[in-house]
C-alpha cells in the first residue's frame, strides 16, 4: 500500500473500526476503498492461514500418534508439549529417541544436518560411526545402510 493510504488508515483508525462494525464511516476515509480492503484481507489471510499438508491430513495413521512412538521416516519420537511452548520446540533436539550408543553406517549421500547439539556431515559414499539417533535418521531417510 502507498504511504498516504497507510497514514489515512492510522489517522482514521476509530472511524474505520466503526465502519467494520456496520456504519458507513469506513467508506468515508479518502484513499481507503474497496481495493485497500481487499489488500488488507489478502494480507491477513496469508498471515493467519494454516498451510495444510494434504498427504498427512488424509492419512489417519499420521494424524494420531501415541506419545513416545517412533516416526518411521526419521526415527524421532512423538513428543507432547504445551501449546505455549511451540515456538521454542525443536524436534531435532527434543524428540531424539535413541540418546546412547553409536552405530557404524555406510552413507551414500547426506547433506550436513543437526541432531541435538551436534552437526554431522556432509557425507558422500563413506563409512562413518555416528551416534545411534543420527545413524537411524540417515537409515530411515534411505541415505545410509548399517555396516555389520
Amino acid at each position: 500500500m502507498k504511504r498516504n493510504v497507510i497514514e489515512a488508515i492510522l489517522k482514521n483508525r476509530e472511524a474505520l473500526i466503526a465502519g467494520l462494525k456496520g456504519s458507513a464511516a469506513a467508506s468515508t476515509v479518502k484513499g481507503v476503498g474497496f481495493e485497500t480492503w481487499r489488500k488488507i484481507a489478502e494480507y491477513v489471510l496469508r498471515l493467519l492461514s494454516a498451510k495444510i499438508d494434504t498427504v498427512v491430513t488424509t492419512d489417519v495413521h499420521r494424524l494420531i500418534r501415541l506419545a513416545d512412538t517412533l516416526h518411521g521416516k526419521t526415527g524421532l519420537k512423538k513428543v507432547e508439549f504445551p501449546l505455549l511452548e511451540i515456538e521454542s520446540f525443536d524436534p531435532f533436539k527434543h524428540a531424539i529417541a535413541f540418546k546412547e550408543g553409536t552405530a557404524t553406517v555406510f552413507v551414500s549421500d547426506a547433506p550436513e544436518f543437526r541432531l541435538g547439539d551436534e552437526t554431522f556431515g556432509p557425507y558422500k559414499n563413506q563409512k562413518v560411526e555416528l551416534p545411534t539417533a543420527a545413524a537411524i535418521l540417515l537409515v530411515c531417510k534411505g541415505r545410509a545402510e548399517v555396516v555389520n
